[in-house]
């Protein structure tokens, strides 16, 4: 409360937080997370075996970021690959990005993104995904999320912010259906599922 006059007061509320009020550096770190957090949400969609994304905000290094797979479904790496730039400049423009706000970011320090891709053929190996990160947009926000608190995320991270119960990999038919559109990601606002009660 705020004391306006003697004797009388008044309610003010702060503003909730906007990306204008954070620093560069917060802004760097917030958009790798959503960069790393794209990559381990499409390879655990995609089959992969997430082993852990990592970002680190050192004084020394700087802002830093690394996704790494356990395992990955052959031919899948492009598309893992395309997936956290794309994530990257969706969340710079707030919606579905253009080509070239992505080749932005892959011109910005996408440097291992765009080595896949280019080993690949090109940035266009990795589009399919694009449909797939977008549909699962609320969990990429969650892993983010959870990136920037932690600085960790592993393969069961993934899975709870998907709702995925049978532990993802490549058999799950839980993926399948998300993959093929048949399944939905609950949206941000959505309360986390309970445990059944026994007995």
């Amino acid at each position: 409360m705020t004391t306006i006059r003697k004797g009388t007061t008044m309610n003010r509320r702060k503003r909730p937080l906007t990306r204008a009020d954070l620093t560069d550096r917060e802004r760097q770190h917030l958009e790798l997370c959503i960069h790393e957090a794209g990559h381990a949400v499409a390879g655990v969609v995609l089959g992969a075996q997430l082993r852990n994304a990592v970002v680190i905000d050192g004084k020394v290094t700087g802002v830093e970021g690394l996704a790494t797979f356990a395992d990955r479904p052959q031919g899948r790496d492009p598309e893992i690959a395309y997936a956290g730039p794309w994530a990257q400049a969706r969340w710079r423009a707030g919606r579905r990005p253009t080509q070239r706000e992505v080749y932005a970011v892959l011109d910005g320090g996408g440097r291992r993104d765009c080595g896949v891709l280019t080993a690949s053929g090109g940035t266009h190996s990795g589009h399919f995904v694009q449909p797939v990160i977008e549909r699962c947009w609320p969990a990429v926000i969650r892993v983010a999320q959870q990136l920037y608190r932690t600085g960790e995320a592993l393969h069961t991270d993934v899975c709870a912010a998907l709702d995925i119960t049978d532990g993802g990999g490549p058999t799950s038919s839980q993926l399948a259906g998300l993959r093929a559109g048949m399944r939905t990601v609950p949206p941000l606002n959505a309360t986390p599922r309970q445990p059944v009660p026994t007995g």
